[in-house]
């Protein structure tokens, strides 16, 4: 990838060059003298079609126009080419560090869930070693039982008048110390049970212990593997985008060779077909690296509001605004492909004036607050946008902010200003790009704000993206 940006850079600016020197001999421009006695490209492009005097008088048929005519003629539409080109290199490099970090996160979760079995299996040979010893203690003191029972029934055997001698001895320890077993036999018996008892207890409480850790790291393993599972999705989406990119730059770099002899109607199709196609792959390339910055994380974020809890209601970021967008499919090129639509609508657009307060939907955890940028730092995408944890899977976006009023980390309340509406990214009027996700799925932000009916603009198109 890092060889097809350089090449592709290298390929623009060599074709900025005529284009800029064809663009500095627009109609109404002064030409430089020349000693070609032919009409310059300017003058042959707007001068009528009528067949031009000789100095004899005779009437010649015009010349038959030139290549780089053709391409002056065609230069708005090359324009157009070269400035996706543009684009498309500063997303090739954006979607080369998103993959970049996607394959070292997959890395890195393949080391941790390693390090995770490791450790799963040592408290299962901990535990093992922990019920083994507690059987052994328990069959000690079950021994030493038996054993005490045993000495009593064998008094009992050899002595003619056992009740008389124990009543005479004073009791059970009075005639074991008569008969010399006070020190050899109950002593010991009696500190061994009180031995094995407190062993058995401890043991019992230890493999309890070890078996909730067992279960604690059990659970955090499933995560990472279903984590792991999630960025290697991810690396396949990614590699998939670099295909199609490379893709869409084949076809705009064929398109400009054939804009040499193309006519004026042809190359504005072609520029207009090819900057429908290079915009939706460079939409899916942004949603791309968006989820993959989001995912890191976000991952172990988990916040909890009440509100959300009790009800399953966010509040409306903006009241009062006017949706100008709805979720759902649209016939805007410019909007990524999704759940099998050539393009959709992720949120939805909530338009109201410049510099207007946006709250955020319910209590969270910022996980992102930061500008969408290219590698020339222009704002792209969502522009200056935050990203919302919510609870366990649940996240809000804003996008198009004029103004970032949070950091990342910072615990946040529900309808806490969070930031200002602007018209920053990809956007073409103030409003906010409204966002939730569950487990990283755009879902209809309409089903968890309040009211829906008195939305009921949502389905309607607008402008605004």
């Amino acid at each position: 990838m890092a060889v097809l940006v350089l090449s592709l850079a290298g390929v623009v600016g060599l074709l900025l060059v005529p284009a800029g020197a064809l663009a500095d001999t627009a109609p109404g421009a002064s030409p430089a003298p020349s000693a070609d006695p032919s009409p310059s490209p300017a003058s042959t492009a707007n001068a009528p079609a009528t067949p031009a005097a000789s100095p004899s008088g005779v009437s010649t048929p015009p010349p038959a126009a030139s290549p780089a005519s053709q391409a002056l003629r065609n230069s708005h539409a090359q324009g157009e080419l070269i400035g996706d080109l543009t684009a498309s290199e500063a997303h090739a490099l954006m979607l080369e560090h998103a993959l970049n970090q996607s394959e070292l996160s997959l890395i890195a979760l393949g080391q941790q869930i390693l390090d995770s079995q490791k450790e799963v299996s040592q408290l299962d040979t901990r535990i093992a070693g922990v019920s083994a010893q507690h059987a052994q203690v328990s069959a000690r003191l079950q021994s030493d039982r038996t054993q005490l029972a045993a000495i009593v029934r064998r008094l009992y055997k050899h002595q003619d008048s056992f009740f008389v001698s124990l009543v005479r001895a004073g009791g059970f320890g009075g005639l074991l110390e008569t008969i010399g077993y006070s020190n050899v036999v109950v002593d010991r018996e009696r500190d061994l049970v009180r031995v094995v008892q407190a062993d058995e207890v401890a043991l019992a409480h230890a493999q309890a212990t070890l078996e909730r850790s067992r279960a604690g790291k059990k659970a955090a393993l499933s995560r990472l593997v279903l984590l792991q599972s999630t960025v290697a999705q991810a690396i396949a989406t990614e590699q998939a985008l670099q295909t199609q990119l490379q893709g869409t730059i084949d076809e705009a770099l064929a398109a400009l060779d054939a804009m040499q002899t193309d006519t004026p109607e042809m190359a504005a199709k072609r520029a207009k077909l090819l900057k429908m196609k290079t915009d939706s792959v460079l939409s899916q390339i942004e949603q791309a690296v968006f989820a993959q910055q989001n995912f890191q994380l976000t991952a172990q974020l988990i916040a909890q509001d009440p509100v959300l809890t009790a009800t399953g209601k966010l509040l409306t970021p903006i009241p009062h605004a006017t949706i100008t967008q709805g979720f759902g499919p649209t016939l805007y090129t410019f909007e990524a492909a999704y759940a099998g639509f050539p393009h959709f609508h992720t949120g939805i657009d909530l338009a109201v004036p410049l510099g207007t307060p946006v709250f955020a939907a319910a209590d969270g955890v910022v996980a992102l607050a930061r500008p969408m940028t290219d590698s020339s730092g222009n704002l792209v995408g969502y522009g200056n946008y935050i990203v919302i944890q919510h609870d366990t899977g649940l996240k809000t976006l804003y996008g198009h902010l004029l103004a970032i009023g949070v950091k990342e980390g910072d615990l946040v309340k529900r309808g806490q200003l969070i930031g200002l509406v602007g018209s920053t990214g990809n956007s073409t009027g103030p409003h906010t790009h409204f966002e939730v996700r569950i487990d990283n799925s755009p879902v209809n932000p309409m089903q968890m704000l309040p009211d829906p009916a008195a939305q009921a603009g949502a389905s309607s198109p607008g402008t605004n993206h």
